[in-house]
């Protein structure tokens, strides 16, 4: 039995589990594991909990919410340092790759299932045509895949950390107030967890907060952003967070259609994250699609594009486990022969 460890690092939580290479790729792990990173100083010590009671892996596959250089990986929302060396020599394995997460979402595109995705905009997807993923979560992750016969190319990119651009008044104004600390404001800042309380005190500082019965136990909690979008929902929604939650869909929708006119995604584009599943079937998303279309003479083009919400809680987990199968192929075959 020659078994892969796969793992899926974010800014608030690790989820780990190993996996038979001899299985199908959709197989179950053998086991797995969820970790909350606060109650942890270092990666190796949730690898080292999670081994104490899981069978030795041969492989490693770990995708990282960092960007991945020469083996090694920072977390950039965590102060956190991961080296395939290290890893390897700490815990006996044969080969471990470090991969960006949104390449390991990437990875999962061709083997999610029909219930796995909520539709958006069907669109008309083209045959090996290019997809496209945005992701937000903690933090905001874009990538691509190109995959065809002979070839398969998921690419997490940086792409969340580039410059917001406004597409109203309003949307100015929360650029001129977030600039006020900090001198460059990227689409992160303001579409992902921690950018929906970035949203939401911009419009605190405004009337909207005025008499608002929700806002003081909001403004004073430790981790605000599944308050706000809570308030947002149900029969008596709070004014304050449903105005938040909207300019956050609305922002999104504007990034995810530069995405697909930069990448040509006529594929489709896939919404990741951890936030957007919790959303599905409890709001509209109507503002998010009419942003996305509104791109001047590309209207037409925006229509086109099929626009898909990953509802598999777990894609980036299993997508790790999908490159790993491709990146360690040869070496598996050598080892069954």
């Amino acid at each position: 039995m020659t078994l892969l460890l796969a793992a899926d690092i974010g800014g608030t939580k690790s989820e780990l589990a190993v996996f038979d290479l001899a299985d199908n790729t959709d197989a179950p792990p053998l086991v797995r594991k969820r970790f909350l990173n606060n109650n942890f100083r270092e990666f190796d010590e949730i690898l080292a909990d999670f081994l104490s009671n899981a069978p030795t892996p041969d492989f490693g596959c770990l995708g990282v919410a960092a960007i991945v250089r020469h083996g090694e990986a920072k977390l950039t929302n965590l102060p956190w340092k991961l080296s395939e060396q290290m890893l390897q020599t700490q815990f006996g394995l044969q080969d471990i790759c470090l991969i960006n997460d949104l390449t390991a979402l990437c990875a999962s595109l061709p083997y999610l299932q029909e219930s796995d995705l909520l539709t958006l905009q069907k669109g008309q997807k083209e045959k090996n045509g290019i997809q496209a993923v945005i992701a937000p979560g903690t933090g905001l992750g874009e990538g691509f895949l190109i995959s065809g016969k002979k070839f398969f190319l998921p690419k997490g990119s940086e792409g969340g950390h580039c410059d917001f651009a406004p597409q109203n008044q309003e949307q100015a104004e929360l650029l001129a107030y977030l600039q006020k600390s900090t001198s460059s404001v990227s689409y992160e800042r303001v579409c992902s967890g921690r950018g929906i309380p970035n949203i939401f005190n911009f419009f605190s500082s405004t009337d909207m907060a005025r008499g608002n019965e929700r806002f003081k136990e909001i403004a004073e909690a430790a981790d605000r952003t599944p308050l706000i979008v809570e308030g947002a929902l149900g029969d008596s929604p709070c004014p304050l967070c449903l105005k938040t939650l909207t300019t956050f869909l609305e922002i999104l929708g504007a990034e995810t259609g530069n995405l697909a006119l930069k990448l040509y995604a006529t594929g489709g584009l896939f919404i990741g994250g951890g936030i957007m599943p919790r959303l599905a079937g409890r709001v509209s998303f109507a503002s998010l699609l009419d942003s996305f279309s509104q791109k001047e003479k590309m209207g037409e083009l925006m229509s086109s594009f099929p626009v898909h919400l990953i509802l598999k809680s777990d894609a980036a987990l299993f997508g790790t486990a999908v490159y790993g199968r491709y990146h360690f192929a040869e070496q598996y075959r050598k080892r069954t022969v």
